[in-house]
């Protein structure tokens, strides 16, 4: 059967077989001619398999494995367009933390899939938080904004054509807990050193400790009160060396005023305990206090108690009361005085005053507050109709010397009341807006004296509970007129109460004193400050930092630091 030239070309064992069988004669010229063939044939087979080889090459079995990671995110389209950037120069994005491990598990990038690596954005600023990143597509005409959602695609294979693309993670400070000791340590030098800022009328300072071989450097920045109402804050950083590395830590102490305390007591009368009391807010005694309990009540201290003395005195007991049952929030000692002043004048002399409502009054005068933000007056002991005007905020009521004001009624708006002999509180005293209830609350009423701030007697308050929205403070003694009365009901008093002393309440009234919260961050107008500092925020972490100067104050005046 006759093959033709290219089948006996693709079949280089043809010729041998042809001759085997002697289909073929033999001859010189034949052998040649035959082995020319055979070498053709040859060459022939080669190429084939090459191309062969080459075709099964394009298969997509053999490409480099090659693995996608997919994450979607959405951005608002404000924040799109701040990230994209014009077309012709894509902004770079920023790499989230989860980015970050992806681009750390893909040293090079695929050069079959046609994405350009992504480079990581510059710091973003702090008030940005959230970063996000996004794939640029080849070639910057190619760009567009991100959508709405914007996929994030990380590659991981072999290339050559690439360098590898990492996502440098941010560099934090390393922190360090400080200690127990050297935290109550640096509290009082800073406290200590706040204080004398406020004696020498101070603003900044940079003070040093030596303290165990070790030295430590105090930055302060005091920011007085803005107005009559707010609250001075000092803040510090402290640095100092440990093994040869720089720490730093920062905080912020508030300046105490007498209305930060549900209770503060200056001078403790012996004769009067606590007995069936309940106080909801932070307690200070600068003596010893006297407590009673039977086996029905016993006094309630929910926040932790202080005092400068060295303890307390149980005068009346009957049954057992833990010391945890009464003093739920912990008891201090010897934890330092804290002085009232001598002399007020909060009405002219206090910051932000300029254009406040002052009226005084030269005789003894009844004010009633009501809830349209208005008050009345009328001179006691006279037979004339009621003065009435409406209240401006800030207001101060102020009564001459030897003067008694007489107060009562539902308060809207800001206002001191200030005697300088005797304030007597006729009925319920209340906000307008009770802060307990109205987020937003935003009626302030601060009663100071002089001297006495007194319950008026049962036939004047009526009977029943009396309640008193207000910050109290007198400079000599807080009084319940008859307390010997007959129980009446309970004197509840919504706010703080600071006095040099305190008389008995029963059996005419059990007493509950309950925190007003926002005196943590506002007082009544020119309401009085201690000189006590609090530290209102600290991680209590040293963090190592560079050798870079402090921005904090500096070059200013030093107070002694004794």
């Amino acid at each position: 059967m006759p093959t033709s030239a290219l089948e006996n070309a693709a079949d280089p064992a043809a010729p041998a077989v042809a001759f085997e069988l002697g289909l073929l004669p033999e001859s010189p010229d034949r052998r040649i001619a035959w082995a020319s063939a055979l070498s053709v044939g040859l060459h022939l087979l080669l190429f084939l398999m090459i191309g062969v080889a080459s075709v099964e090459s394009m298969k997509p079995n053999s490409a480099p494995e090659l693995s996608v990671y997919v994450e979607s995110q959405d951005i608002g389209r404000d924040a799109e367009h701040d990230r994209a950037g014009p077309v012709e120069t894509p902004a770079a994005p920023t790499t989230r933390p989860s980015e970050e491990l992806l681009s750390a598990a893909a040293p090079s990038r695929s050069s079959t899939v046609r994405s350009q690596p992504r480079t990581a954005a510059p710091t973003a600023p702090p008030a940005d938080t959230t970063p996000s990143a996004t794939s640029s597509r080849e070639g910057s005409a190619e760009s567009d904004a991100p959508s709405a959602e914007t996929a994030v695609l990380t590659t991981t294979g072999d290339s050559d054509s690439e360098a590898p693309a990492y996502a440098e993670p941010v560099a934090k400070e390393p922190s360090f807990y400080i200690p127990t000791a050297q935290q109550s340590m640096l509290t009082r030098w800073v406290m200590q050193a706040a204080q004398k800022l406020q004696d020498a009328n101070v603003r900044q300072a940079r003070l040093s400790l030596q303290h165990e071989g070790r030295q430590y450097v105090a930055l302060l920045e005091r920011r007085p009160a803005a107005d009559s109402m707010d609250i001075e804050r000092v803040t510090v950083e402290i640095t100092t060396e440990e093994n040869g590395k720089r720490l730093r830590t920062q905080l912020e102490m508030k300046r105490l005023a007498f209305s930060h305390f549900a209770q503060l007591v200056d001078r403790w009368d012996t004769g009067v305990q606590f007995h069936d009391d309940e106080i909801a807010g932070r307690f200070h005694s600068n003596s010893e206090i006297y407590i009673g309990y039977d086996r029905a009540v016993a006094p309630k201290f929910l926040v932790v108690v202080t005092t400068a003395a060295r303890g307390f005195t149980v005068a009346t007991s009957a049954g057992y009361r833990g010391n945890d049952e009464i003093f739920r929030g912990g008891f201090e000692t010897q934890a330092g005085r804290i002085a009232l002043p001598g002399k007020f004048s909060p009405f002219l002399t206090d910051h932000g005053n300029q254009g406040a409502g002052v009226q005084s009054f030269a005789h003894d005068t009844r004010i009633t507050f009501y809830p349209d933000g208005s008050y009345g007056w009328r001179e006691l002991g006279v037979d004339n109709p009621e003065h009435k005007q409406v209240m401006s905020t800030p207001a101060y009521i102020v009564g001459a010397s030897n003067t008694t004001i007489c107060v009562h009624g539902t308060v809207s708006g800001k206002v001191l009341v200030y005697s300088p002999e005797r304030i007597v509180i006729e009925g319920s005293l209340v906000y307008a807006h009770d802060p307990r209830l109205t987020a937003d609350a935003d009626d302030y009423l601060g009663l100071l004296s002089s001297k006495d701030v007194e319950i008026a007697r049962p036939d004047v308050t009526g009977p029943g509970d009396l309640e008193i929205h207000a910050a109290v403070f007198a400079r000599r003694r807080f009084v319940v007129t008859d307390e010997d009365a007959p129980r009446n009901g309970t004197l509840l008093i919504y706010g703080s109460l600071a006095a040099g002393s305190l008389s008995a309440t029963e059996p005419r009234y059990a007493t509950r004193y309950q925190f007003d919260r926002r005196f943590e961050h506002e007082r009544p107008p020119g309401f009085p400050q201690t000189k006590r500092y609090e530290i209102e925020s600290w991680d209590q972490q040293w963090s190592e930092v560079g050798d870079e100067p402090s921005g904090n104050a500096t070059g200013s005046t030093s107070p002694p630091t004794g």
